[in-house]
């Protein structure tokens, strides 16, 4: 459904404008899409997709550490992401100190989601990839990688 990495800027309120063809996927689906926090960046997921994580994770059994603190951080995080007639999101400050937003950014379409990172991280985590990437892809040889 996403694809594709954009350079934007965050505002100094804390605003950044989503890709067209980011908008018009969200606007072809039912519902406000939700935003939350993930390891190193946060996720935009359209209502669909934020509901069956949330099925996940609350399914999951909450007497294990390690679900606990993952449900406390993409469900306790989350919060609705409407944008507004620009095209603009807004994005909540406890969000944006998570991931370390400031100003230039990434929004990258990875599949179902839309992941927006701070454009450093974006690009040491790329790099990283880069250097991970015989590793990484030994599970895939069937997709041609």
């Amino acid at each position: 459904m996403f694809w594709g990495s954009h350079d934007h800027v965050l505002d100094d309120k804390g605003r950044t404008s989503l890709p067209k063809d980011f908008r018009d996927a969200l606007a072809k689906v039912k519902g406000t899409p939700w935003i939350t926090a993930l390891r190193n960046c946060l996720a935009i997921y359209t209502v669909d997709e934020f509901e069956a994580l949330q099925q996940r994770l609350t399914n999951a059994s909450g007497m294990i550490d390690s679900v606990q603190r993952i449900q406390r951080l993409v469900l306790g995080m989350a919060s609705h992401c409407p944008a507004d007639r620009q095209g603009r999101i807004l994005i909540p400050p406890k969000l944006r100190a998570w991931s370390h937003l400031e100003r230039d950014l990434v929004l990258a379409g990875v599949g179902s989601r839309i992941e927006i990172w701070d454009r450093n991280s974006h690009s040491v985590e790329l790099e990283r990839s880069r250097e991970q990437y015989d590793d990484l892809t030994r599970d895939f040889k069937d997709f041609g990688l």
